[in-house]
């Protein structure tokens, strides 16, 4: 299964999603959209180099959808 936080752009044409949702929690659902974590990012907010830090596989090892706030971030459907 391949996972990824696709936050960060991998091109100029391509939006930064972490923008403006910096402090909301990160939430973690399975594929069904069922709610199986809500992190909440420490005093500084999240940055690309934490969302990929974490192991979101292992809360989520039948798939997942992130999110942060309302943003669409990344899943293990990629």
């Amino acid at each position: 299964m391949m996972s990824k936080i696709v936050a960060q752009p991998i091109n100029d044409k391509e939006p930064d999603l972490l923008i403006g949702n910096e402090n909301y929690p990160l939430t973690v659902q399975n594929l069904a959209g069922n709610v199986l974590a809500r992190i909440s990012p420490d005093s500084t907010g999240w940055t690309h180099h934490k969302l990929l830090a974490l192991d979101i596989d292992s809360i989520a090892p039948e798939g997942w959808d992130a999110y942060l706030g309302a943003e669409w971030v990344g899943s293990s459907e990629i």
